[in-house]
């Protein structure tokens, strides 16, 4: 008997299940998919603990006819396609025809549908993928489908399930993606009996971007549009002031079909050039238009990851079509909006940076800013780093850490090896406005002056971030913050973490929250930037390191908190550093690892001027021979 057998279809359903319907945003992927694709121009999604219970997909599309209906529950049965040539320009959002099939085979499933040429609906219930039954129903437009029990029957896959408000959390992107993706048409979104989510379907894309991410974000969006002869390519991008900390807000469409796509991604920044700093990125909504045969969406499951014919031409349509919209008009960021609650801008033409106090901590009222100042009356020992730290600082910047691991371990794993003496410098100039020059008996050092006050400060706050009891002041004006449905649900889950660096922020409905007061060490000129960053840190991962959330913040806080390269530093100051930067624990790395002090010899400088020997010579020849 041979070992080869083929598969019943139950089984073979559940198989295709595992690639499609990874979790209830799978299944709401899919349906939702299936009505925009009947022509909907309205779709309902109500669910219940976050899919798991309930899935219901209501829309108002053609419907499926009474013949059809029962062969929708069967493997590779679609609609859309009728031939191999059909492959070669697809135009809807499914066609594999394993959708229903698939989401029935894991659920208790329900079908409700009508046509319009029909004097009644049809509908279909089933369990497990097996047909429970087909019968008349009363005539509705469109269609509604029912997902209820996900995955009764396949338990190993409920242990892959996160927390509920995480699977929220990926549904309420899912539509998200979608909204914008089709702004012609209404989306409700219903948890609970509590909408999350409701579009007009006016065909407005700035509209649906104000519904998903706030009427504040959307009035610094940018109108977008660039065109070929194989590309359309519109949307809107944000002004160079609006950006994150990470990707999440980037949306591409290619024929109205939500992807993922690092090439194109890559192409959005470079249009941005240097105008967005390095780690930042933008808000982006670009919806790429582009002839089926140019593409290929058949090579995942999910359908999120495409291939492109003429990749290179359209990434240079889209880098350029966002260069020459940002060149058009003046992109200075509006002050005159948050007026009341920016402190008024000092001229630069004195030091203020590192004023001399004998405090431990000097805060600055008028300026909302502290610096850390301790006087130093001894000698100090310091820890040493490991060899690869201390390779590191004397080196310079080749070797600079490269991965976040590396980077890791250096933050966190400052523990005591052999102690080295911090050397006793001797302040002699600012060079560039970067780099502070000082001597010692040793040689010549060169003080980055940013990675210094930045370690300085790093040092401070690390120990300060997580004490709920440092001070707060009550802001006059309060902040609100709007985040995007998903990522408001999560905050509302990991908002304790904030409580943690003295940032208490208040639900305060409609995916908005508020902040009524700061904790002292927090520039108010700098609120919205670095509590929006703090949000990101606390979403950024599932699995949340109180650890590294308070180096990340303290390291945050720290870099922008610190005196930047071109800055000018009076003499004072300069020692004043220096001073600090000599009591940190470790002096010789920044928070980032960048190195803070670089060493030239003696020996090293007078190799440079040939005032020793090289080795080949004679060794009986000195330095000294050449006085």
């Amino acid at each position: 008997m041979g070992k080869i057998i083929e598969l019943d279809e139950g089984l073979a359903n559940q198989i295709a299940a595992g690639e499609v319907v990874e979790r209830p945003a799978s299944v709401v992927k899919e349906l939702v998919e299936n009505s925009i694709d009947a022509g909907s121009s309205k779709v309902i999604i109500k669910i219940e603990e976050s899919g798991l219970k309930l899935i219901e997909v209501i829309d108002n599309g053609t419907g499926i006819e009474k013949a059809d209906v029962s062969i929708a529950l069967k493997r590779h049965a679609t609609s859309k396609i009728k031939s191999k040539s059909d492959l070669f320009r697809i135009r809807t959002l499914g066609f594999r025809g394993e959708a229903i099939p698939s989401i029935a085979s894991v659920s208790d499933f329900t079908l409700e549908t009508s046509v319009k040429e029909e004097n009644s609906g049809t509908k279909l219930s089933a369990q497990g993928g097996k047909i429970i039954s087909i019968e008349p129903t009363l005539k509705r437009e469109g269609t509604k489908i029912k997902v209820e029990n996900l995955f009764f029957n396949t338990p190993a896959r409920l242990k892959y399930i996160r927390s509920l408000q995480a699977e929220l959390s990926h549904i309420t992107d899912m539509i998200n993606r979608l909204s914008l993706a089709h702004p012609e048409i209404s989306f409700q979104l219903i948890n609970n009996g509590n909408e999350l989510l409701k579009t007009t379907g006016s065909g407005d894309l700035r509209q649906v971007i104000a519904s998903i991410y706030g009427i504040s974000q959307a009035k610094k969006m940018r109108s977008f549009h660039a065109e070929d002869l194989d590309f359309v390519v519109s949307g809107y991008v944000s002004l160079p002031e609006l950006t994150r900390s990470n990707q999440n807000y980037i949306t591409i469409l290619v024929n109205g079909r939500y992807i993922k796509n690092f090439l194109l991604r890559r192409a959005i920044l470079e249009g941005y050039g240097n105008r967005i700093m390095v780690g930042r990125y933008p808000l982006a909504v670009l919806s790429i238009q582009i002839d089926p045969q140019l593409t290929d969406v058949n090579v995942h499951p999910t359908k999120q990851e495409i291939r492109l014919s003429k990749e290179k031409e359209l990434m240079a349509l889209i880098s350029k079509g966002i260069t020459d919209t940002l060149s058009e008009g003046v992109l200075i960021p509006e002050a005159l909006e948050n007026v009341a609650k920016r402190p008024a801008v000092k001229p630069q033409n004195i030091q203020t940076e590192l004023p001399i106090s004998s405090s431990s901590l000097y805060y600055d009222k008028e300026k909302h800013d502290f610096f850390v100042n301790e006087e130093v009356n001894q000698p100090l020992i310091h820890k040493k780093e490991q060899s690869e730290g201390r390779e590191l600082v004397t080196m310079g910047s080749e070797h600079q850490i490269e991965s976040e691991t590396q980077f890791d371990e250096l933050s966190f794993n400052e523990s005591p090896v052999p102690l080295i003496e911090f050397p006793h410098l001797e302040y002699l100039a600012q060079l560039h406005r970067t780099y502070l020059l000082c001597q010692a008996p040793e040689g010549l050092y060169l003080i980055d002056q940013h990675a210094a006050q930045e370690r300085v400060k790093y040092e401070y706050w690390k120990e300060k971030i997580g004490d709920v009891d440092i001070a707060q002041q009550v802001l006059l004006s309060p902040y609100y913050f709007d985040l995007p449905k998903n990522e408001s649900l999560l905050l509302l889950e990991r908002k304790d973490k904030l409580h943690e660096a003295g940032i208490f922020l208040e639900d305060y409905g409609e995916n908005k929250f508020i902040l009524r007061e700061n904790p002292i060490w927090l520039k108010e000129s700098e609120i919205e930037k670095v509590v929006y960053e703090m949000i990101d840190i606390v979403l950024s991962s599932d699995q949340f390191s109180l650890k590294k959330y308070r180096h990340d913040l303290a390291a945050m806080v720290s870099c922008k908190s610190s005196i930047k390269a071109g800055d000018p530093l009076d003499a004072d100051s300069a020692k004043a550093l220096i001073k600090e930067l000599a009591q940190c624990e470790n002096p010789y790395s920044c928070a980032h690892g960048r190195p803070t002090i670089v060493h030239f010899s003696d020996q090293d400088i007078q190799k440079m001027f040939r005032r020793i020997q090289e080795s080949h010579r004679s060794k009986a020849a000195s330095w000294k021979d050449y006085n």
